[in-house]
């Protein structure tokens, strides 16, 4: 608890010495630092003020000055600590009239920010950016739209942590208050929020937002900023497409075509579509497919053969296919296959086997 309280009290410290321009998150917690800083400091100034007015004019001692001037800023009424000469009065009114405005607008904007949930969203907002800087190899999502839902939902079911990036405070209002989801308010075309979600250590970053301009913008910075990160990314037109992967996507994707390949399936082979259909809404205890380098295997299973790897008897996983480092898929390859180096591997398990099968055969 300590421990939070100094690493909270530190990065007001740091973020109040800032100067540059803020978005998001940052933006919101330094324009509650700043009203709250602005009326500490008044108040501290006025009490200032009279302690010094009442020791060099009716020549108090420092502590007597220093009550005198606490109870004028708070108009309480109580009687004056020593007689006060003509001077000291005309001074004590100047002060009571200028603590009338000062006072009221401290006790004002301090009551605002506890009132109106100001401090409560400040700590959420601390926790979320601690939270999110703990992150390395990640997955960011940019935009919070349809297709981000469902991109988000997989990545639950896998386990895999993510960040969301949306600019929209309806759609910020809804991932506070319906998910648990991590998030950064903000224009993912902007470096700096990039950056707050954890461009530099993240794996992957998805962007789908429905223009292909801001798109092309986000892939662009993002393999700028990270040259080993993978992009998937939204393309609205084949024209965009080539203009994505050019800019840096490692893979694009354009709905309308996937879901007119879906349809087309859909009239010679509805019960296929149907069961991938149901492995893919079977949530954490359905079936899911992973692709595993076998670079990411443990030295003993690599150059082995399946069979002797122990592959599936360890874990009880399917290897539905092998892929060659020319690109070529072997489908249901034998036992007898080499795990080489270079190679990847696509198997298919339920969750506990899967988790099997990191646990066993991953290097960790």
């Amino acid at each position: 608890m300590r421990a939070n309280f100094f690493d909270f009290a530190l990065f007001f410290l740091r973020l109040s010495k800032k100067k540059h321009h803020f978005h998001g998150r940052f933006s919101r917690i330094q324009q509650v630092i700043r009203r709250m800083r602005a009326a500490i400091l008044l108040v501290l100034f006025s009490i200032a003020v009279g302690t010094v007015g009442y020791v060099v004019i009716e020549d108090y001692p420092w502590f007597d000055a220093y009550y005198m001037s606490v109870i004028t800023l708070a108009s309480v009424g109580f009687g004056e600590v020593h007689p006060l000469s003509a001077y000291g009065r005309l001074f004590t009114s100047l002060l009571i009239v200028f603590n009338i405005g000062l006072f009221a607008y401290a006790i004002s904007t301090i009551t605002d920010v506890f009132a109106s949930g100001g401090f409560t969203k400040l700590l959420i907002d601390f926790h979320m950016n601690k939270r999110i800087n703990d992150l390395s190899g990640h997955t960011i999502v940019c935009g919070f739209g349809r297709h981000a839902t469902e991109v988000a939902q997989e990545l639950g079911k896998q386990d895999m942590p993510f960040v969301i990036i949306e600019k929209n405070p309806d759609k910020i209002a809804l991932l506070r208050h319906e998910t648990t989801y991590l998030y950064v308010e903000g224009d993912a075309t902007h470096d700096e929020i990039l950056a707050e979600a954890g461009i530099d250590r993240a794996a992957a970053v998805v962007i789908t937002l429905p223009d292909d301009a801001g798109n092309l913008f986000i892939t662009l910075s993002a393999r700028q900023i990270n040259p080993s990160l993978r992009i998937i990314c939204r393309a609205n037109n084949e024209a965009d497409e080539v203009k994505i992967r050019r800019a840096g996507a490692d893979h694009t994707v354009i709905p309308e075509r996937i879901g007119g390949f879906y349809m087309a399936t859909l009239i010679h082979k509805p019960h296929l579509v149907e069961f991938f259909s149901l492995l893919a809404s079977m949530g954490p205890t359905g079936v899911v497919f992973e692709e595993v380098p076998v670079n990411q295997l443990r030295q003993s299973f690599q150059n082995t053969t399946i069979a002797d790897s122990g592959l599936v008897e360890k874990t009880q996983v399917t290897v539905v296919a092998v892929r060659e480092p020319n690109g070529h898929y072997d489908l249901n390859p034998p036992a007898s296959t080499l795990l080489q180096p270079g190679w990847d591997l696509v198997v298919l398990g339920s969750q506990a086997q899967m988790e099997k099968f990191r646990e066993h055969m991953l290097i960790h």
